[in-house]
């Protein structure tokens, strides 16, 4: 099917479809769970969980968490049996961190292939079983798990490149040191939000369509700079959406919790530590609770925001939003000769 309509607002066509399938189909909830372990498939929340980590970054210059946890247990020692048992203790705990670490994100990797093939197969129609959806993003581990630590990679040095500015400013405060990180700043905040548009197409024309990690990061890289407008489009409609999702979490929530503050103020005034326990227990769980749907239903959303997006931009035909309210504006909607 080619698309021909110039009016028609492809991106809220495209991301109000993806809402429905978030919606509709909760028995891929899990799978979403899974699949945002890593945090890479996102548009918003690849950027926002860098920029949380630049000022960390920066002031330990790349120096990792684990080395400076044995670092410290070291110095701490005061004996060379202390030192030893520290040090090995130290070790023996990263060995395990990275044992979960990696069991964790070999998951995610499958589930993300397994949600974007169930996605694709709702898009025709189709009903998939859970069970065929990750054989198919079993069968595509090491692709997707190569494509996730190239952009693991990507974003930690462009996280790297601002943060090290960064502490360049706040060590040494000139005019020259802040317009540094003003500049990587800006240039970190687009690349990194298409490296991970990059990384989902490429998921997709892998999943979808069978291809191979080289050709299928090719297809991802035309289609986002032949259309790179309506990604824009569609992201920010889609952080819209998610925020009020969340907004209407945390409204629901505070509604819930009325007689769970009655319980409380009740537990005070007859002193009852059980009945104040018993208050905490469930407001934590209904919070928990809540707080594991809407992250669940989001990540579903980014991974059919896309999904479908591939799709439409492969029909051809579409149009960004700026281009057709400048052309209502002049009334052309002809090709220039």
């Amino acid at each position: 099917m080619i698309r021909s309509s110039h009016h028609r607002p492809i991106y809220r066509e495209v991301v109000f479809h993806a809402f429905r399938t978030a919606w509709q189909e909760k028995r891929f909830w899990p799978i979403s769970l899974l699949a945002g372990i890593l945090v890479t498939a996102g548009s918003y929340d690849v950027m926002l969980n860098a920029l949380a980590h630049i000022t960390s970054q920066g002031p330990f210059l790349a120096v990792s968490t684990g080395s400076a946890f044995v670092q410290r247990l070291a110095d701490s020692s005061t004996t060379g049996l202390e030192w030893f048992i520290g040090v090995a203790g130290g070790i023996e705990a990263l060995l395990f961190l990275a044992i979960l670490m990696i069991f964790f994100g070999g998951i995610s990797c499958i589930a993300q292939g397994a949600l974007v093939y169930a996605i694709g197969a709702h898009r025709r129609g189709e009903r998939t079983k859970l069970k065929d959806a990750f054989r198919v993003g079993a069968d595509a581990f090491w692709p997707i798990v190569a494509m996730n630590v190239m952009l693991i990679a990507l974003v930690w040095i462009l996280r790297f490149l601002v943060a090290f500015p960064l502490f360049l400013a706040l060590d040494n405060t000139t005019t020259t040191t802040y317009l540094m990180y003003l500049a990587s700043f800006i240039v970190f905040i687009p690349v990194a939000f298409c490296l991970a548009i990059l990384q989902v197409f490429a998921l997709n024309a892998m999943i979808l369509q069978g291809a191979n990690i080289g050709d299928a990061i090719r297809r991802g890289y035309v289609l986002l700079a032949r259309n790179w407008v309506v990604v824009v489009e569609a992201a920010l409609l889609q952080a819209v959406l998610s925020i009020g999702v969340w907004l209407a979490f945390l409204a629901a929530f505070m509604f819930v919790m009325i007689p769970i503050f009655a319980f409380i103020v009740t537990s005070a005034l007859i002193q009852s530590i059980g009945l104040f326990t018993f208050s905490l227990v469930i407001g934590t769980l209904i919070f928990v609770c809540g707080a594991v749907v809407a992250a669940a239903f989001t990540v579903q959303l980014q991974y059919a925001t896309w999904t479908h997006l591939y799709k439409a931009l492969g029909e051809g035909g579409v149009v960004p939003k700026i281009h057709r309210v400048v052309r209502s504006l002049t009334g052309f909607f002809g090709i220039k000769k």
